[in-house]
């Protein structure tokens, strides 16, 4: 059952990692996106190293199945809030959107 859902989760990730690069490589203009790239690095950095620092106190407190559920409702909060932004939810590439003008 782990290997299942560990393989899920490999899928989603590398799903999730083509469609970021995408958006950003037809998004952001060439003359921006290395600015975005630093601000995008510094913030996943920033944020992994504050949960890994607080998983282990977290699951202390709370045990583990109280953190993992925990973190499995904020991320379908979040994957819930991102997809109620109409600006996010109809996201086009640049190219396509030419192509429909």
């Amino acid at each position: 059952m782990i290997a299942v859902a560990l393989a899920a989760v490999g899928a989603a990730n590398a799903f999730w990692g083509v469609m970021w690069t995408t958006s950003i490589l037809t998004q952001i203009p060439n003359a921006v996106r290395s600015r975005v790239h630093a601000f995008d690095v510094a913030g996943t950095v920033a944020t992994t190293s504050a949960g890994q620092a607080l998983a282990g106190p977290a699951a202390e407190l709370f045990g583990v199945r109280g953190v993992l559920g925990f973190n499995a409702v904020m991320a379908l909060a979040v994957a819930i809030t991102l997809l109620a932004v109409p600006a996010i939810r109809n996201l086009r590439s640049v190219a396509s959107a030419r192509v429909g003008r």
